[in-house]
């Protein structure tokens, strides 16, 4: 086995491999993942991104390859969800007091729900003209978040299969992974307590395909005597209300995990299961709500196969 591990994008990245026919795949995945930290950073006005944002609505730019991917898979998950989830909430962000790398406790700025604009009025944010060039059809800005992590994640993973060789392995992005196998080697992955941090609560065993979760926990923090969380709602960019606080997604792609994760938080109750039925049939979900807090609580907790 070969391993690799590295802290980048707010995240530490691990990745274990059966082999390689590249004796250079650490240099070359490291560079992929400083090329995404650097240029795909909301936090920064130096990069891809911010050129993206900077140009006026109706105009048109030609954008890097990765970036274009990126951005065409997210407007498709813009669109299949109805726009609910949402990849152009950077200002809605920003305005939640979401403004700099966690960790942090308190941000600055009023809470106000007035200063949320919504954006589901607008059927075409991003018009894709080629492979290559696109029409920025809003005064949105594009914050690509975790769904640049899970395309960092998997293209990483499908680079390490097909150009490397590796007969299997696994890409672990801070709880979002994506992993392959030969046939015969099995992964065990741990279902994280949400209230507990360092404890599991379960284990997923599975040989092929991926795992997204979304905690509002973790990344949460206090704006004007509000509790704020850095799940949005994408029709409203006003933060989620839900009693949902973690969603693990278990799917084929990791992509899809990312998305089905907040969708969990963004649906209602009664909508979810059907939902995931008539869209991602074969998704699997596992939600932990603050009521099982005082249940995982006082339970001896036990490991699990979902």
């Amino acid at each position: 086995m070969e391993t690799f591990s590295m802290d980048v994008m707010n995240t530490n990245v691990y990745i274990e491999i059966s082999n390689s026919q590249r004796s250079s795949w650490k240099d070359e995945i490291k560079q992929w993942f400083l090329y995404v930290n650097q240029e795909w950073s909301r936090f920064r006005d130096d990069n891809e991104l911010a050129m993206l944002n900077n140009i006026p609505k109706g105009e048109k730019i030609v954008l890097p390859a990765p970036l274009y991917e990126v951005l065409y898979r997210a407007n498709e998950y813009y669109e299949k969800t109805a726009g609910l989830f949402s990849p152009y909430l950077k200002k809605q962000m920003e305005r939640s007091g979401y403004v700099k790398s966690f960790p942090f406790s308190k941000a600055p700025g009023t809470s106000n729900a007035q200063l949320h604009e919504h954006v589901a009025n607008e059927s075409k944010p991003i018009l894709f003209l080629d492979a290559s060039t696109i029409v920025k059809n809003t005064n949105q800005e594009v914050d690509l978040g975790g769904i640049a992590k899970g395309y960092a994640m998997e293209s990483a993973a499908k680079w390490l299969r097909k150009t490397a060789g590796a007969k299997y392995g696994i890409v672990d992005g801070g709880g979002d992974i994506t992993m392959w196998s030969d046939g015969i080697k099995e992964w065990k992955i741990g279902i994280a307590n949400p209230f507990k941090e360092g404890e599991e609560i379960g284990l997923i065993t599975m040989k092929n395909g991926a795992i997204a979760t979304s905690n509002v926990l973790y990344r949460s923090w206090m704006q004007a005597g509000e509790r704020k969380h850095h799940l949005l709602n994408g029709r409203t960019g006003s933060p989620i209300r839900t009693d949902v606080v973690q969603a693990t997604a278990v799917t084929g792609h990791l992509l899809d995990g990312e998305v089905l994760a907040k969708m969990c938080f963004l649906l209602p109750e009664k909508e979810r299961e059907q939902w995931f039925t008539d869209h991602y049939p074969q998704c699997r979900y596992i939600l932990l709500r603050e009521s099982d807090r005082i249940k995982l609580e006082k339970e001896e907790i036990t490991d699990g196969v979902f």
